[in-house]
């Protein structure tokens, strides 16, 4: 879930969270949505119980794609599974 120290703050965190589980985050506002290159995983990009007024700027959202790749670029490459759920803090 959201780290406690951000919502105390009211920035929270981009987050990547597997499709297949986004019915069981709560209130998930998506953003934007990514697919894995190499095997097809689709992620909604977005935030967890965040309002409009309380979430990270433009800039943020359209460089998350790019951070999210790396992410599971670097997965397939250690042969490891998606994670259903990928903080993108940037």
């Amino acid at each position: 879930m959201v780290p406690k120290h951000q919502i105390a703050i009211g920035l929270p965190n981009l987050v990547a969270i597997h499709d297949k589980e986004v019915r069981k985050a709560g209130s998930f506002r998506t953003e934007t949505i990514e697919l894995c290159s190499q095997c097809g995983a689709r992620f909604s990009i977005g935030y967890i119980d965040a309002t409009k007024e309380n979430s990270r700027g433009k800039d943020e959202i359209e460089r998350s794609p790019g951070r999210l790749i790396e992410i599971l670029t670097k997965d397939h490459r250690q042969e490891r599974v998606h994670k259903d759920f990928i903080d993108l803090d940037l």
